[in-house]
C-alpha cells in the first residue's frame, strides 16, 4: 500500500494532512511528555523515567502509519463487498442497461459503503468531468486501496476500450471476481488457524505467569492481591488484542441481517428471551444466597446458567437462518427458470412454486406469494420476505434479483447467476464454521488447564502456609527468613483467580462468534459452559489436592 492511495482514501493531500493532523499530533505528544516531566517528576522516577519519552514516539508512529492503516481498512471493506457488487452489476447488465447507468445504480447502493463511494467517483468523472468511462475506471484503479477492485477496474477499462459487450464482460467476470474473493476468504481461514496456534501459545505462557504470581508472594513477600490483579490485566489485554486482531482478519460475512424497518417474529422471540434469562439469573442468585453452603465457583456458575436460555434461542434461530440459506439457491434458480418460461411473470412463477418444498424457506415463499398477489407493492413484499428469513445473504441477493428483473433482465439468467454465486459463498461459510468448531475444543481445554493450574497453585500455597505456621523458629530467627506465611486471605485470592477465569471465558466466547460470524448472543452459551468448566476444575482440583496433601 503506497501513500498515494492512502491519501486518496482519507481525502487529503499530503500538505493538508501534515498541517491538520500529523504536526498537531506530534506536538501534542511532546507537550504531554513535557507536562509529565515538569509537573510529575516523582511519578516517573528510575526506570519508569523512559515512559513519558515514549509518548512522542507513539504519536509520530501514529501520524506516519494512520493513512496506511485507514487505506488498508477501506481496502478490506471493499474486498468484503465485491461478491455482492459483481453479482448486482452482472444481474443489472442482463437488462441491456447502458454502461453508465450500471455504474450509477451500483453507486447508489449504500450497503457497499466505501465501494459505493469509489464507484460514485467514477460516475462523477463521466457525467460531471466529461471523462470516458474507460478513463474514469483507470483513474480510480490507480487510487483504490483494494487490489481486487483495482484489477476489476483495469479489466473493465480494457474491455470497454476493445469494444466488448458489457453484458458478456460482466457475465464472465462473475467467475473471475468470485475466484479472487474465494482466495481472499481462504487466506483469512488460514489466518484463523495461525491465530488459534498463537492464542494457545500465549495463554499457556500466561498460565505459567499466573501460577508464578500465586506462588511468588510466599517466597518474596510481595503483595499477592497486586500480583493477581496484574495477571488479570494481562489476561484481559492479551484476550482483547487477539480478539481485535481476529476481527480485523476474518471476512465481514454476517449470518444475520441488520434489523430492518420492523421487528420480525424471530427478533421478537430473541428479545423476549433476554429478560427471561436475566430474571432466571436473579432467581437462582437468591436461591444460592439462601442456600449458603455451596462452593463459590459452583455458586457463580449456577447464577449464570439461566443465560443459556437466550443463547439457545439465538442458536436455534441461527440454525434456521443457515437452513434457509441452504435452500435459497434452489428456490431462486427455480423461480428464475419458471418466470422465464412464463414470460417474466414472477407472481405466476411463485404460484407454481408453492407446491414445492423448500424446507424452512417454504413458509416464507408462501408469504411472499400472498403479499405479491395483493398487488400493493412488489418491492416492499420482497423486502419483507428477506427480513422474515433473517438472512443477510438472502436480503442482499433478493434485492439484486428484484432490481434486475424490474429493469427487464431475464429472470432465468439472473436467477442462475445469483444461485451460482450464492452456492460458492455457502461453501466458504462451511469452511469458516469448521474452523470455529475446531477452536471450540481448544478453548474449552485451555479453560480447564487454566483452572487446574491456578487452583492447584493456590492449594500448594495454602499447604505451605499451614505447614510453616506450626513450626517454632530458633531464637534470633524469624519465619520471614525462610518463607512468608502472611500473604493475605486465601478466600480473596481464590475469588481473584475465579474472576480471571470468568473474564477469560467471556472474551473467549466472544472470540468464537467473531470467528464463525454468528450472533453475539450465542456466545453466552459457550461462556456459561466455560464458567462451569472453570468451576468444576476449581472444586475437583481443591478436593483432590486436599485429599492427597492433607489440607484441612
Amino acid at each position: 500500500m503506497d501513500y498515494k492511495r492512502a491519501f486518496h482514501v482519507i481525502d487529503m493531500d499530503p500538505v493538508s494532512y501534515m498541517k491538520r493532523f500529523a504536526i498537531p499530533a506530534v506536538l501534542f505528544g511532546f507537550l504531554f511528555a513535557g507536562i509529565f516531566y515538569l509537573f510529575l517528576p516523582d511519578l516517573f522516577s528510575g526506570p519508569a523515567n523512559v515512559i513519558p519519552a515514549l509518548i512522542p514516539v507513539i504519536c509520530i508512529l501514529f501520524a506516519v502509519l494512520y493513512p496506511i492503516s485507514a487505506a488498508e481498512g477501506k481496502g478490506s471493506e471493499i474486498d468484503n463487498q465485491m461478491h455482492y457488487y459483481i453479482s448486482q452489476m452482472g444481474a443489472v447488465a442482463t437488462a441491456q442497461t447502458p454502461r453508465v447507468d450500471i455504474v450509477r445504480i451500483v453507486s447508489e447502493n449504500e450497503e457497499y459503503g466505501y465501494l459505493a463511494e469509489e464507484t460514485k467517483k467514477i460516475f462523477e468523472l463521466v457525467t460531471i468531468w466529461n471523462k470516458s468511462l474507460e478513463d474514469g475506471c483507470r483513474f480510480i484503479a490507480k487510487r483504490t486501496p483494494s487490489v481486487i477492485f483495482q484489477d476489476f477496474l483495469d479489466r473493465l477499462a480494457h474491455g470497454l476500450k476493445s469494444g466488448e459487450d458489457i453484458k458478456d464482460f460482466l457475465s464472465s467476470e462473475q467467475n473471475v471476481v468470485m475466484n479472487e474473493y474465494e482466495s481472499m476468504y481462504n487466506g483469512a481461514m488460514y489466518n484463523i488457524e495461525v491465530i488459534k496456534e498463537m492464542f494457545i501459545s500465549l495463554i499457556m505462557s500466561l498460565i505459567f505467569l499466573a501460577s508464578f504470581a500465586v506462588i511468588m508472594p510466599v517466597i518474596t513477600g510481595m503483595d499477592a492481591v497486586t500480583l493477581l490483579l496484574i495477571v488479570l490485566a494481562t489476561f484481559v489485554v492479551t484476550d482483547l488484542m487477539i480478539l481485535m486482531y481476529t476481527k480485523n482478519k476474518v471476512p465481514t460475512d454476517p449470518v444475520w441481517q441488520a434489523p430492518g424497518r420492523y421487528v420480525t417474529d424471530y427478533r421478537l422471540k430473541l428479545y423476549r428471551s433476554i429478560p427471561i434469562s436475566l430474571g432466571g439469573c436473579l432467581i437462582v442468585t437468591i436461591l444460592v444466597i439462601l442456600h449458603g453452603d455451596l462452593e463459590t465457583p459452583i455458586a457463580v456458575a449456577l447464577c449464570l446458567t439461566p443465560l443459556v436460555y437466550t443463547g439457545r434461542v439465538a442458536s436455534n434461530i441461527e440454525k434456521s437462518i443457515r437452513r434457509r440459506d441452504n435452500n435459497f439457491p434452489a428456490f431462486i434458480r427455480s423461480l428464475g427458470s419458471s418466470a422465464g418460461a412464463r414470460g417474466g411473470l414472477i407472481d405466476e412463477a411463485l404460484r407454481a412454486l408453492r407446491i414445492h418444498d423448500f424446507g424452512p424457506l417454504t413458509n416464507d415463499v408462501n408469504g411472499l406469494y400472498r403479499r405479491i398477489n395483493t398487488r400493493v407493492d412488489k418491492v416492499k413484499s420482497w423486502e419483507m420476505f428477506a427480513d422474515n428469513t433473517g438472512s443477510h445473504l438472502i436480503k442482499r441477493f433478493s434485492v439484486t434479483f428484484v432490481e434486475a428483473t424490474h429493469l427487464g433482465g431475464k429472470p432465468e439468467v439472473v436467477g442462475n447467476m445469483i444461485a451460482t454465486n450464492f452456492h460458492r459463498i455457502l461453501a466458504l461459510r462451511k469452511k469458516r464454521v469448521q474452523s470455529a468448531n475446531s477452536l471450540v475444543g481448544s478453548l474449552y481445554g485451555l479453560t480447564a488447564g487454566i483452572g487446574f493450574t491456578l487452583y492447584i497453585s493456590l492449594s500448594v500455597v495454602e499447604l505451605m502456609q499451614d505447614m510453616f505456621m506450626t513450626i517454632d523458629m530458633p531464637p534470633g530467627m524469624s519465619m520471614g527468613m525462610v518463607i512468608y506465611t502472611d500473604i493475605g486471605d486465601m478466600g480473596t485470592l481464590s475469588l481473584l483467580v475465579l474472576l480471571i477465569m470468568i473474564v477469560h471465558s467471556l472474551l473467549s466466547a466472544i472470540l468464537l462468534k467473531v470467528v464463525d460470524g454468528g450472533h453475539m448472543l450465542i456466545a453466552v452459551t459457550n461462556f456459561v459452559i466455560m464458567v462451569w468448566i472453570a468451576a468444576i476444575s476449581a472444586v475437583v482440583t481443591q478436593e483432590a489436592v486436599s485429599s492427597l496433601l492433607g489440607i484441612g
